[in-house]
């Protein structure tokens, strides 16, 4: 018999760090540019890993890179992507060890529930970023461990959002050959800085979006060519149109 969940959804973008929580019937193969953890909140859901078997899951962290498909047949998906060099990045690789590109599957009560109360409760982003920290034990003043020379990249990427820069440019930037930045960045971060830069451009057009409601101008801002080439990027990184994300999504806060 069909278990019908309440049909609300959240979507909450915070530093380094995107939470969402609400029903679903499947996404497409799809790949992130940082780690996720996939939560079958009331039971567990199908997914496929790189073209593999389908296989069952409650809570399942899949790292950079890895495409894969999910059925949750309705079900309640909760998932929050942490970013290497966000300071959440710590405590949840102390919390949730995944090594390589290997996802890790698991059943972990306090998860299940701090996803169960942010989906039943419904919380202002304040109260959910005190209740994500409580849950992964965040420790104060944590920084993520991740070389200054890729920081000083990565902080010029997301202030130049439109902007195509060059691998030469930006291992310039680091005070690297080109090929010894390509390949600390994809030590550090789990994707090719370009991948990194097409998930980074897709958050950054999804928080424009909160703020604009509009799309071409929300993918114009964030480096995409236009409309369509935002959409389809967006469909490559989550498995699904935008438009079917923010037409159902209730509470949407960044």
């Amino acid at each position: 018999m069909r278990i019908h969940y309440p049909a609300h959804s959240h979507l909450y973008l915070g530093a380094g760090r995107v939470f969402y929580c609400g029903p679903l019937q499947h996404l497409e193969n799809h790949r992130y540019g940082c780690a996720v953890l996939h939560v079958g909140v009331y039971r567990p859901f199908k997914i496929k890993l790189a073209g593999g078997d389908w296989q069952s899951g409650r809570c399942v962290v899949v790292p950079p890179g890895v495409r894969h498909a999910l059925d949750m047949d309705g079900g309640v998906h909760g998932k929050l992507f942490v970013e290497r060099d966000s300071p959440t990045f710590p405590a949840f690789k102390r919390r949730f060890p995944c090594q390589g590109r290997q996802a890790v599957f698991f059943a972990d009560g306090p998860t299940l529930e701090c996803f169960r109360r942010a989906f039943e409760e419904n919380p202002q982003r304040e109260a959910l970023e005190a209740q994500l920290d409580r849950w992964l034990g965040i420790e104060a003043a944590e920084t993520a461990p991740v070389d200054l020379r890729l920081l000083r990249v990565i902080e010029r990427m997301a202030g130049e959002m439109d902007c195509n820069h060059s691998q030469e440019e930006l291992a310039e930037l680091a005070g690297l050959s080109p090929s010894r930045f390509q390949h600390l960045f994809c030590q550090q971060m789990g994707v090719p800085y370009r991948r990194y830069r097409l998930w980074r451009r897709v958050v950054a057009a999804t928080k424009h979006m909160h703020g604009l409601d509009h799309m071409t101008r929300a993918a114009l801002d964030s480096g995409f060519a236009d409309a369509t080439h935002f959409s389809h990027s967006f469909r490559d990184t989550f498995g699904v149109n935008p438009a079917a994300v923010f037409r159902t999504i209730q509470r949407f806060e960044a």
